[in-house]
Order: C-alpha cells, then sequence, then structure tokens
C-alpha cells in the first residue's frame, strides 16, 4: 500500500482546511471529546442515536427524528420544519452540525426556515447538553446536534456495499425513497447517495385551527398547504492510507415546502419555501503528523444556499448564504504538568458568510459576517476521578450593507469567552458520578441586532436592537449514571442562569397588519432533569422509563414561551431472532406557564409502536417494517411549536416500507 509522506499531508490539510473538526470515529465511540471514548466513558450528558435506533427513529425533519430523546424537543413550523430544542433553548444557541461543521444554512434566523441535514442519510446523531459544547462555539451556548454521515469516507470498504429503503406514512401520504452506496478502487473508496420524499397535506384529528368557531369555514380533517417535495444527493471520495485520509463531497439539495397559514386556506396570503443548496466539504485526518502530535484533523466546509418565499405563488422575500466555515483541531502527546499527566487537544475554528434577505420584505439587511475561535481541552485521570477542563475564545464581527445605517459605525463587534470544568468519579466498576460547571457567552445574531420589518411567512413584524450585549450563561450539571447488566439508571439535574438573555418579545400589537415582535433582553433562568431506566429481562424484553422537564423563568417575573413542559413515559422492546418489536406511551403534561402574550397547551397521551422482520439471502439483509404513531389518535399540540394554535401534530399514522443492505 502506498503511503503519502506525513509531512505533505499535514501541509495539505492545513492549507485545504485553515480550520477543526473532531474526529470521524468508530460507531462505539462519539465526538463530544477529542479523545476515542465510548459514550460510557464521556462525562455526560451526552445523546447518541445509531444503528436500528437511528432508523426507527429518522422521520422528515431533524427535531422530529430527536423529539423523545432525553431533554429534546422539535420546535415545529408545520411538518416542514422541526428545529432541534435543547433544554428550552434552540434558534442561535444550538448548533446544528453536519459532521462536525455548522449547516450554514438560514434555520438558525426564524423558525419557519428548516435545517438542509437529512436524518435518513445519517450513521449516526449526537447531541451534547451543557459543558461538552464548549468545543463548537458560542453558537453553541445550549447544545449541539451533530449529524455524521458517511459521505467522506474514512476507510475503505471491503467491496461494494450499500442500501436502500422505500416508506409510506399515511398520515400525509409521504412517500420516501433513499438509497446509498460505497466502492473502493485501490487506495480510494467512493460513496454516492439519494433521498426523494414527497408528501400531501397533513392529517390532524380535528380541526386544524384549535378555536375554530372564530374561523368561517376552518379546515378540519388536515392542515392546509402542509404538502412537501424534497431531493438531495450526494457524491464523496475520500484517498485513504491506513488510518491517515482526506476527501472532498459535494451535496445537492432542492426542498419545496408549505407553511400552515392562518387562516381557512382560501385566503390571501399563502407562503411557501423554495429552497436551492450546494454544499461542498473537505476532510481529512493525519496520525503523528508532528512532533509532539499524535493526530491533526481538518475540516471545511462551503454552502451556496438560497429559499425564496413564495406568496400566492409569487416570489416573496430572498434569503441567501454564501458561507464558509472549517475547523483544525490537534491532539497533543500526554503532557506533565504539577506531577500530573494532561491529555488534550488545541483547535481552531473559523467562519465567514455573507447573509442576506432581499425583496420588498426584507426584514435582515445584507451582512458579511465572520467569527474566530480558539480553544484547548485538557483532561487528566487521578485513582477513580477524570478532571476535564476546557477554554475557548471567540470573536464575531457583522458589517451590514452601507445602505443600513447603524450608529456604532460600519460594523458590530463582539468578543466571547467559554469555560468548563467536569469531573467524573468512578466509585465502582458499574457507577459514576459527574458534575459540570461551564460559563458561556453567545454573541447576538445578526437578525437579534439589525431586523426591521415584516415577515408574512411567520406572520411577525420583527425589531432587533444593534445595541444588545452577550448573553453570560453559568451551568451546572449534576449526573448519576449506573451501566450494569441487569440495570441501565442515569439521572441529571442541570440549572443554567443566563444574563442578557435575548428573545422576542411579543408586543401585543399589530404592525402591518403582523403581530409585532421586539428582541430584548433579561436575565433568565432554565432549570430541570433528565432521568432514565432500562431493564432488561426474560431474555428478549428490555423496559425503559423515561422522564425529562426544564422551567423558564424571566427573573423578573414571567415565562419564556414554547418551552417542553414535563414528560414522562415508557417503552417496551422484544427482539427474537429475526423479529423485533417496540410500544412506547407518553404523557405530555399541561403547559400553564406560556409567557406573555402566549397560548396555554393541554396534556396529551401518546402511543406509538413498531414492529420489523429481518431475513437474509444471497449475502443481502431485508428488513420489513411497520410503524404505528399517535394510535388513538389524540390532538396534539406541543407547547414548543410556533403554530401550536393553528397547526397541531399529525393524527394517527400507518408507516410501511422495506429496508435493504448489501
Amino acid at each position: 500500500m502506498n503511503h503519502f509522506p506525513k509531512h505533505y499531508l499535514a501541509v495539505v490539510l492545513a492549507a485545504a482546511c485553515p480550520i477543526a473538526f473532531a474526529d470521524d470515529l468508530e460507531e462505539v465511540v462519539v465526538t463530544a471529546s477529542p479523545f476515542a471514548k465510548s459514550i460510557e466513558a464521556v462525562n455526560k450528558p451526552v445523546n447518541l442515536l445509531s444503528g436500528e435506533s437511528l432508523q426507527n427513529a429518522a422521520a422528515a425533519t431533524l427535531g422530529e427524528t430527536l423529539n423523545g430523546q432525553l431533554g429534546v424537543s422539535s420546535a415545529s413550523f408545520g411538518p416542514g420544519v422541526g428545529l432541534p430544542i435543547i433544554r428550552g433553548q434552540s434558534d442561535n444557541r444550538v448548533k446544528v452540525m453536519q459532521d462536525s461543521v455548522g449547516s450554514m444554512d438560514a434555520s438558525a434566523a426564524s423558525p419557519d426556515h428548516a435545517v438542509t441535514l437529512e436524518p435518513l442519510l445519517a450513521n449516526k446523531i449526537e447531541v451534547l447538553r451543557g459543558p461538552a459544547a464548549l468545543r463548537y462555539g458560542s453558537g453553541a451556548i445550549g447544545g449541539v446536534v451533530n449529524v455524521l454521515d458517511n459521505r467522506i469516507p474514512s476507510e475503505l470498504p471491503e467491496s461494494f456495499a450499500g442500501g436502500a429503503e422505500l416508506r409510506n406514512s399515511s398520515a400525509n401520504n409521504e412517500t420516501v425513497g433513499v438509497a446509498n452506496l460505497n466502492a473502493a478502487a485501490g487506495n480510494f473508496a467512493f460513496h454516492i447517495d439519494g433521498v426523494k420524499r414527497d408528501s400531501d397535506n397533513m392529517e390532524t384529528p380535528g380541526f386544524a385551527f384549535k378555536n375554530p368557531e372564530d374561523h368561517a369555514d376552518a379546515a378540519k380533517g388536515f392542515i392546509p398547504n402542509t404538502d412537501a417535495k424534497s431531493t438531495s444527493g450526494t457524491l464523496g471520495a475520500s484517498y485513504i492510507s491506513g488510518e491517515d485520509f482526506i476527501g472532498i463531497s459535494v451535496n445537492k439539495l432542492d426542498n419545496n415546502y408549505g407553511v400552515p397559514p392562518d387562516h381557512n386556506g382560501n385566503g390571501d396570503e399563502l407562503v411557501r419555501i423554495d429552497m436551492h443548496q450546494t454544499r461542498y466539504d473537505v476532510k481529512g485526518e493525519l496520525n503523528n503528523p508532528f512532533d509532539g502530535f499524535q493526530k491533526i484533523s481538518a475540516r471545511l466546509g462551503h454552502n451556496d444556499y438560497q429559499h425564496t418565499e413564495m406568496e400566492n405563488g409569487e416570489p416573496g422575500t430572498k434569503f441567501t448564504n454564501d458561507a464558509y466555515e472549517g475547523r483544525v483541531e490537534l491532539i497533543h502527546d500526554p503532557l506533565e504538568l504539577f506531577n500530573v499527566n494532561w491529555n488534550g487537544a488545541i483547535g481552531v475554528q473559523t467562519a465567514k458568510s455573507t447573509f442576506a434577505a432581499i425583496g420588498e420584505e426584507a426584514f435582515i439587511p445584507k451582512s458579511d459576517i465572520s467569527n474566530l475561535g480558539i480553544f484547548i481541552v485538557e483532561e487528566t485521570k487521578h485513582n477513580n476521578f477524570t478532571y476535564e477542563i476546557g477554554v475557548r475564545a471567540d470573536s464575531q464581527k457583522i458589517t451590514p450593507d452601507a445602505q443600513a445605517a447603524i450608529s456604532k459605525g460600519h460594523s458590530i463587534s463582539h468578543d466571547s469567552i467559554n469555560l468548563s470544568a467536569t469531573t467524573t468519579w468512578h466509585f465502582t466498576q458499574d457507577q459514576q458520578f459527574s458534575l459540570g460547571i461551564a460559563q458561556s457567552q453567545r454573541a447576538p445574531s445578526v437578525e437579534e441586532l439589525l431586523a426591521n420589518g415584516p415577515h408574512p411567512a411567520t406572520g411577525s413584524y420583527l425589531i432587533g436592537d444593534e445595541n444588545l450585549n452577550e448573553e453570560t450563561s453559568t451551568n451546572i450539571d449534576f449526573g448519576y449514571h449506573w451501566h450494569g447488566d441487569k440495570l441501565q439508571f442515569s439521572t441529571s439535574i442541570f440549572y443554567n442562569k443566563v444574563d442578557d438573555f435575548i428573545y422576542a418579545k411579543n408586543l401585543n400589537e399589530i404592525i402591518d397588519e403582523l403581530n409585532g415582535y421586539q428582541y430584548t433582553q433579561a436575565n433568565a433562568t432554565f432549570k430541570g432533569f433528565e432521568t432514565e431506566l432500562k431493564i432488561p429481562f426474560a431474555q428478549y424484553w428490555n423496559l425503559r422509563l423515561f422522564s425529562d422537564k426544564v422551567r423558564a423563568t424571566l427573573d423578573d417575573g414571567g415565562d419564556l414561551p414554547r418551552i417542553t413542559p414535563m414528560r414522562i413515559g415508557s417503552s417496551l422492546d422484544f427482539n427474537f431472532n429475526q423479529w423485533s418489536a417496540n410500544i412506547s406511551a407518553t404523557h405530555t403534561s399541561k403547559q400553564n406557564h406560556a409567557g406573555d402574550n402566549e397560548s396555554e397547551t393541554d396534556s396529551y397521551n401518546r402511543i406509538d409502536a413498531r414492529i420489523d422482520y429481518t431475513f437474509s439471502s444471497a449475502g443481502t439483509d431485508y428488513t420489513l417494517f411497520a410503524k404505528a404513531t399517535n394510535l388513538t389518535d389524540a390532538e396534539i399540540r406541543n407547547a414548543s411549536s410556533y403554530l401550536r394554535d393553528i397547526a397541531p401534530e399529525a393524527g394517527r399514522s400507518i408507516q410501511l416500507g422495506m429496508r435493504v443492505k448489501f
């Protein structure tokens, strides 16, 4: 096998990606740590979806896929949009990443903008909460969702390998087809994948409107203008030499979906999002690149993104984002300091984008945005204790178009610093306590600073404030974990105090026939818990009990909006030979702390079930599956949804499909 000269490959990586990426690791390890660790060894809290669990959970949106994971819910804006919420925080506080680099779309700018990542193409999805998110910057003050895939191969497949899946869901007649293929030729590995999705209007148990008597001819049994079509395809290739590799990929995405109307569907403002993206990625990894370092990982992404908000078939506001983001991360050899050996990683991350909203109703000026972050993470062990500390400094600069006059001159700059310290006490082989403390800062985003105008897709008139300060979060996380052969139990309690928390305050007034919102700041507190118990029994069965809760309040009185109330549930798994099955029940409490000028939501119960049958023939595995969601056809209005009063969740749905792997 031929090898690149190591120093030459290191120079290529550094030149191609002047900035980091956490390792593309084996299935048993997670990127929450720069070191190769199993999820059991990582300082909690971390969620991991992979393998069959991910295949069974995968849905049309990232938020829907993760909804129900401990501490995670979905900020839905109809079935076409579902952004993840972590411990009550979302948008610019949750960094959504494609293989450790940002999604670079417009999903954080407005709740009606879908994230451009495809859950059906993921190998695994990691959710990082609390101190574990420090390595990914100020945009991760609330947490990280990292979608990892194989679009840039890091290993040579032994031969042709791939798979395909076809599924159909009854609630919106959604038909989805997905396929991928991996192959090798010498030291080169190749990857190709594609997804096509087509769906009709979403069916609901009753009226779409919470109060149908207030709307003449209100739609019943479905939500108007919620059909969608999307296609996505990726080509990737890598040169691989032992454990070292460098590769490139290109992805093309087209997505067209409707926004639920705030009327009966026959009015004068039906909005659809017509989205297009071309994304390029480069990734590489080199072991023992220089004296004193064990590994260098590099990652660079470029996204040419745009979407147009079509109003009754006519082009309205157009959003564009021409963005670059990359990371370089180096793991150094163990260092002895204060008579203790430290393992650590240093890295740099940079991003640059030109973000614009164009049109008569554009509410954000065209702006050049640049970010630079430098971080270091160090870890040591002593007896049964593991200690980890981290420091990260970030700088952000936003320079709006010359036509957007701002009092601070030509640009607005913010500097932020993140600090974290965690310790884990492994007091038995199966049990551990963990304590994490982090102080994080987040610079305000371009829409929070400079928004000024109507946004018909969300029915809002947004007003920014260029004088907003950085948010400062102080988070304490305490956890206990027991992982034994006959019992798995984990619990986490968190307290997160956020000074100068930025939110869009409902002004309770109409501006240009739209609801007025003003970005403002106030001190806020998030606190809650997450608990899970797994009990295997009778050889083929596994019982899971779980609960989570977050309470989010303003320190001077009042509640923050769109917070998921307490959830409690159970699920029962069965696995025997070629059969697997699951049934789950979840109770979500009433949300009676909805926030000023926001509506409360009733409690609800949801029951889901699934059954799979797998068989093999001629070296190919086949899986037939059936999945039922919301079996009781309950009316579900999620407190975390922006459109909970006009667009409930889907009614009873039966999904049938077939999966092939070879």
